[in-house]
């Protein structure tokens, strides 16, 4: 009676050794949010969920349909854990969030149209400053966050009396309280991206076109703490 106990605890006693090495081999790999997923199927179809308000994108389209200079990026706006994406281009700048297990815009980014396009993109603290330079002064549209809230503004450096915040005209003073966009400096700068398309659909990107122009990443591979803002 005692053998036969003894030789059906031995296999016992192997599962359970087995059991425990494979959960802590489970433990040791990195599980991929659910966020991210939603977020490079953004990215990959970045062209049907960006804004063209003045069909700008459309002209450029016609001249370059394999690659594009973008922006992209992802920043803690609410403090919630999960990061928002911000995905763009000259034209326009999108912000999404995920939620209830999907991606959603929260809002559209873009220069007034007297201004065109977007020279440069800037992240202080948790605002997000699109930049167009005239010869005398910019125009600035900005995004931020405070308790949970969303809060856009638009300042022209051309008419400084028609700052705008939420939609509401505001004083210059009233706009820089919300809107830190004083002193910008490289070490604020966005580095622009390159994108690479086949058929419209962004397969690789470099994500410092101007310092490493042959680096591309396929989007499957896009670890997205190196773009983090």
């Amino acid at each position: 009676m005692w053998t036969k106990k003894f030789i059906i605890l031995v296999p016992m006693l192997l599962c359970v050794t087995l059991f425990c090495a494979c959960g802590k081999e489970e433990e040791s790999q990195y599980i991929v949010p659910e966020w991210e997923d939603a977020y490079k199927e953004i990215v990959r179809n970045m062209e049907s969920y960006l804004a063209d308000p003045y069909v700008l994108r459309q002209e450029l389209k016609q001249v370059n349909n394999d690659s594009c200079i973008g922006y992209i990026g992802i920043h803690d706006f609410d403090d919630d854990s999960v990061p928002e994406l911000i995905i763009g281009d000259g034209i326009s700048i999108g912000i999404f969030i995920y939620e209830d297990g999907m991606a959603k815009k929260i809002v559209d980014l873009y220069e007034p149209e007297d201004w065109g396009g977007i020279n440069g993109v800037y992240c202080r603290e948790n605002t997000i400053i699109l930049v167009n330079n005239g010869s005398d002064g910019s125009c600035y549209v900005c995004l931020s966050c405070y308790d949970g809230e969303y809060v856009t503004g638009i300042y022209d450096e051309y008419n400084p009396q028609t700052a705008i915040v939420n939609g509401k005209v505001v004083t210059e003073e009233e706009f820089q309280k919300q809107f830190n966009i004083a002193g910008l400096s490289r070490d604020n700068s966005i580095p622009r991206s390159r994108m690479k398309k086949e058929d419209g659909i962004v397969t690789a990107l470099v994500i410092d076109a101007i310092r490493q122009e042959d680096e591309y990443t396929l989007i499957e591979d896009l670890d997205f703490g190196a773009i983090k803002w």
